[in-house]
C-alpha cells in the first residue's frame, strides 16, 4: 500500500495563523463556560431576586422570581455550556 508523503517544500499553515485561532478558541470556550455556569446556577440563588437593582422594581422582582423565567435563564446557560463544549471538541486547524 502506498502512502502519500507531503513534499518537504510544501508550505504548512504558519504559526501566525494557527496561534491566534487557538487563542480565540480558548477565550471563547472559557467565556461560554463562565457565562453558562452563571446563567445555569444564579437564577436559583437568593441573590437573583434580592439584589439592589431588582429591589427597586417590584414588578421586575416578581417577573424574575417566576419559576418559568428562572428555568428559561437556566436553559440558556445550559445551551451556552453546550456551545462552548461543542466548539472545543469540533475545533480543527484546516
Amino acid at each position: 500500500m502506498l502512502a502519500y508523503v507531503r513534499p518537504a517544500d510544501a508550505p504548512t499553515q504558519s504559526h501566525r495563523r494557527v496561534w491566534p485561532r487557538r487563542l480565540m478558541l480558548i477565550i471563547f470556550v472559557v467565556f461560554c463556560m463562565e457565562v453558562g455556569i452563571m446563567l445555569a446556577v444564579l437564577p436559583w440563588k437568593g441573590v437573583w431576586t434580592t439584589n439592589p437593582l431588582v429591589l427597586r422594581y417590584p414588578e421586575l422582582r416578581a417577573f424574575l422570581g417566576n419559576f418559568f423565567v428562572r428555568g428559561l435563564f437556566s436553559g440558556l446557560g445550559l445551551v451556552d455550556l453546550w456551545i462552548g463544549i461543542w466548539e472545543a471538541v469540533h475545533y480543527s486547524e484546516d
